[in-house]
């Protein structure tokens, strides 16, 4: 004997699978975008906190910049009196907070005038030749662009660093020259990018999470300021400029670094992955609890469809089968569409023809 489904059982079976497939695929199709989405925020976040501190560093050291270079231009650099020029410099960095100490240098390596914010005694600095520098490696850097502003005789942004009172300062050079264009000296000024503490206040409120951490990083990958504890595994050490525009897992963060044109520092905000998997783990159970919920009720409905579909054919299976046996079933009222409809009018037409047939036998008998 040949065992074989019912249509009823095959065309429920098909729909359950379909219905199943379908829903896990939409629902591991959603889960996948939706974590691209969340850890493309993540870095997004990162990237705009970032932004935001080198915008506001830059925008300080461009207002210092856009000051000193109209202080080149004073009259008073080009005269030989350098108690003149001392007291000068001493009110434009009394007048504004963005200095910390402007120099002015003669082309030759000298000294001519300096004033700090602090108000000191620069007496002891008059005469001091910054070619000196050369051989010291805390201000090697600044003494090579001194000397690339002289020689191409353009303004340019140098070292970033720390001052003796924990000052973060930026350097920026600009060659005075005369209407001739000879360069009669040089300004070397100490911008200061967090003197009153209000930077290391927006990067702890910048924080992208209360683990996490955001620093300001110099061109060798030291930790300039910090807001929050950055692992010391993570620090982005000479490669971090390779690191740029990307999201770098390692030790438990992620970490994303920013590079800032005019100051050569990087901005580097990192979080812990426990933040984000914990995220994604509630994006999972929640898929998970969807999808199941959905592939029941589109199970059900598959049923129910299949039950809609084969109830016409069966009904038309069993008055064939009455038909053959020769004695006709009832009328059959199953609402259908399509052939399946054009196969019951034609039972029914068949089914009366038979019933007719017999009501006429027994008078033929009789004639």
């Amino acid at each position: 004997m040949k065992f074989s489904f019912s249509l009823y059982f095959q065309i429920t079976i098909l729909f359950v699978l379909l219905s199943i497939f379908s829903v896990i695929a939409a629902g591991s199709l959603n889960y996948l975008e939706s974590r691209k989405i969340i850890v493309d925020q993540f870095n997004r976040s990162m990237r705009d906190i970032a932004t935001t501190i080198g915008s506001s560093l830059s925008g300080k050291a461009d207002d210092a910049a856009s000051v000193i270079m109209r202080l080149s231009r004073h009259q008073v650099l080009f005269s030989q009196d350098s108690a003149e020029i001392q007291r000068f410099l001493q009110v434009a960095v009394d007048s504004s907070s963005l200095f910390n100490n402007i120099y002015y240098f003669d082309p030759a390596g000298p000294l001519k005038a300096a004033a700090y914010a602090d108000g000191r005694d620069v007496a002891r600095y008059a005469g001091e030749n910054f070619l000196a520098y050369a051989d010291q490696e805390k201000t090697h850097d600044v003494y090579l662009d001194l000397v690339k502003a002289l020689e191409t005789r353009t303004p340019v942004f140098s070292a970033f660093f720390k001052s003796a009172t924990g000052t973060l300062m930026n350097s920026f050079i600009v060659p005075v020259s005369d209407v001739a264009g000879n360069v009669v000296g040089l300004l070397s000024c100490g911008i200061a990018m967090d003197s009153s503490f209000k930077l290391l206040e927006m990067m702890k409120t910048l924080k992208p999470h209360p683990n996490g951490y955001v620093a300001l990083i110099d061109a060798e990958g030291r930790v300039l300021l910090s807001a929050g504890d950055m692992p010391a595994d993570l620090s982005p050490e000479r490669d971090w400029l390779t690191r740029e525009d990307s999201l770098i897992s390692g030790s438990g963060y992620l970490q994303a670094v920013y590079r800032m044109e005019k100051t050569g520092l990087g901005v580097c905000s990192g979080l812990p992955e426990t933040a984000v998997s914990e995220m994604l783990k509630r994006l999972q159970n929640a898929t998970t609890l969807f999808t199941l919920v959905v592939g029941i009720i589109a199970c059900l409905a598959g049923i129910v469809a299949a039950y809609i579909l084969v109830s016409p054919i069966t009904a038309l299976v069993k008055g064939l089968r009455s038909l053959h046996a020769g004695q006709p079933g009832s009328r059959i009222g199953c609402r259908a569409s399509g052939e399946i409809a054009e196969a019951i009018s034609i039972y029914n037409e068949m089914r009366e023809k038979e019933q007719k047939a017999r009501t006429k036998l027994p008078g033929q008998d009789g004639v």
